[in-house]
């Protein structure tokens, strides 16, 4: 849970549920239509990714859909991110499912896309508004 404290701090965009946070990784840890991969042990926890079995919206087939993937910032270099992307990639390959999986950060955002741009095919950009933030810049 400090680990997605910590991401929600660097990263989030919205204010942070943490009961929904402890549900959704509650949910994968039991192995109900998730998995969580780790970086580490349960005292030294440096990384983790968290990966949704979910419907294709418009189709009846299941894909692999990575909600986050954060390294401790005292764990980054080396990159703790590459093994938690390889498992991501093991678990399509395994189940035989798409993953989907991406950058959405403004912090060391270029770094993060090369990094994932040297372990997977790229396949479109992400682009997000925010009202609110536009209208606190006008």
């Amino acid at each position: 849970m400090d680990l997605c404290v910590m991401l929600h701090e660097e990263n989030g965009q919205h204010p942070l549920n943490i009961e929904k946070v402890r549900y959704v990784i509650r949910r994968c840890l039991a192995g109900q239509m998730g998995i969580i991969g780790v970086v580490g042990n349960q005292n030294d926890l440096r990384g983790a990714i968290c990966i949704l079995i979910d419907p294709v919206w418009y189709s009846d087939d299941l894909q692999l859909l990575e909600l986050f993937n954060f390294c401790h910032p005292d764990h980054r270099r080396p990159s703790c991110a590459k093994p938690l992307i390889e498992f991501a990639k093991k678990c399509a390959d395994e189940t035989g499912l798409d993953l989907t999986i991406g950058v959405l950060s403004n912090i060391r955002m270029e770094a993060k896309v090369k990094l994932y741009g040297r372990m997977l095919p790229k396949a479109g950009e992400f682009f997000v508004y925010s009202p609110q933030l536009n209208r606190a810049a006008a």
